[in-house]
């Protein structure tokens, strides 16, 4: 990067703005704060000389070049900053060589620094034998609602990358398919509920008694009482990785086993994997499956789980797994699983370029969450996470070091160049 300080005052504007999705206004669909970071953005780019195309302030596009289509996907929405910063989560700040803001990786940093990349190649004269497509999301965190906006009449080149992952590079993602099992109501214990969102392992739920509750199997399934009502506490974690958490509603449900109620079936099958659905695996991971949610409603108990499917598997292949626990149960489909051909010219180019910064010797990657990367048929998630450094994406004090911020521009900068040769 030729004026990194000028590159970092700019980056510093664009990361001022809390764009946290809000409520709709007139002209902008995800709230105030949004459209004052994408307004930031695409002027910056017309500024820059680079062709834009505004969707409706609901997604935006900057071209660069002529020829066959590449694609770039990120984001410019952020997740609320909660509490526990050290700083203004919306000034850029530096301490001791390290950057803290929110967005700084997640995604506004890395985004920013593809649109420098097309700027400094505008100003260089560089031609370009293919056409990049930057798109510039509004929507990625709360619903990708800017993503099935722009569908409606557009389509995605058939290969792109997202800077909102991993490196070396993520040639895989598993598709996410949500389950939501139907029991009866229980006998003896009502206001059966816990979790809090479908991709994230219950950390706690709870039920009322109705009736007498047995002490001594509270104790031996680890519960907890207050007044009539039975509390278990897990521990959360991502619903794509239920294996680093403690889902809370596993011994709730086997208290309730071991009181008489009727859920043997949901104890086997859903906790404790009967239907051997973590058998299900090949070189992109195993199936997983996870019980997050829980209401009581109109007679029925309603489990919502998160399942991952790695390609090549299908829909299919978990249903018919499903299909033995002789619980009913309805699915939806959230996202297919995605595969990119690991060996080929697309995901070789962006592994060279990362292993010839880095000057490391990574492979591809496949992974288990779901990233914006997907919107293109053949999409790689690259970047921005280095492997073994510790993420603080979502978290309080989001940052990365300088010279973490200048690898990035330099990976991006040598996969674009690769990209248009």
């Amino acid at each position: 990067m030729e004026n990194f300080d000028n590159f970092l005052s700019e980056l510093s504007e664009l990361l001022s703005f809390k764009s946290v999705q809000s409520e709709p206004e007139n002209g902008m669909p995800f709230g105030k704060g949004v459209y004052k970071a994408y307004k930031c953005f695409m002027d910056k780019a017309e500024s820059y000389g680079l062709q834009t195309i505004n969707y409706d302030n609901y997604f935006g596009e900057v071209d660069y070049g002529d020829g066959e289509e590449i694609g770039i996907i990120g984001h410019l929405d952020v997740v609320p900053e909660g509490d526990g910063w050290n700083t203004d989560p919306y000034t850029l700040t530096e301490k001791d060589g390290v950057l803290y803001a929110r967005g700084i990786l997640d995604d506004k940093a890395p985004l920013f620094i593809c649109l420098y990349i097309l700027k400094e190649l505008k100003e260089k004269g560089v031609k370009s034998n293919k056409k990049i497509r930057l798109f510039v999301g509004c929507n990625e965190e709360t619903g990708w609602k800017d993503v099935a906006h722009f569908t409606e009449k557009h389509k995605f080149p058939e290969y792109g990358f997202s800077p909102d992952g991993n490196f070396p590079v993520s040639y895989a993602e598993k598709g996410v398919l949500v389950v939501t099992f139907k029991v009866p109501t229980l006998k003896n214990f009502k206001n059966v509920k816990g979790g809090s969102v479908v991709n994230a392992v219950c950390g706690r739920a709870t039920a009322e008694a109705t009736g007498k509750i047995n002490f001594e199997l509270i104790k031996k399934h680890g519960l907890n009482v207050n007044g009539n009502v039975i509390e278990s506490i897990g521990k959360s974690c991502h619903g794509s990785r239920p294996d680093l958490g403690v889902n809370a509603f596993k011994a709730l449900f086997e208290y309730f086993k071991d009181e008489g109620e009727d859920v043997g079936k949901v104890v086997d099958y859903l906790f404790n994997d009967k239907g051997n659905i973590s058998k299900m695996v090949n070189e992109q991971g195993d199936i997983t499956f996870s019980p997050d949610l829980a209401e009581e409603r109109d007679g029925y108990i309603y489990i919502t789980c998160d399942c991952r499917i790695p390609a090549p598997f299908t829909e299919k292949d978990a249903t018919d797994i499903f299909d033995t626990f002789g619980i009913e149960y309805s699915a939806t489909l959230k996202h297919e699983p995605v595969c990119v051909d690991k060996d080929g010219d697309f995901v070789q180019t962006l592994l060279k370029a990362y292993n010839d910064i880095t000057g490391s010797n990574e492979k591809p990657l496949s992974q288990c969450g779901s990233t914006f990367a997907r919107v293109f048929e053949k999409g790689c998630a690259f970047g921005p996470e280095f492997p073994g450094e510790k993420s603080t994406i979502h978290e309080a004090n989001e940052c990365c070091t300088v010279e973490q911020l200048k690898t990035l521009y330099g990976i991006y900068y040598k996969t674009i160049t690769s990209l248009i040769k």
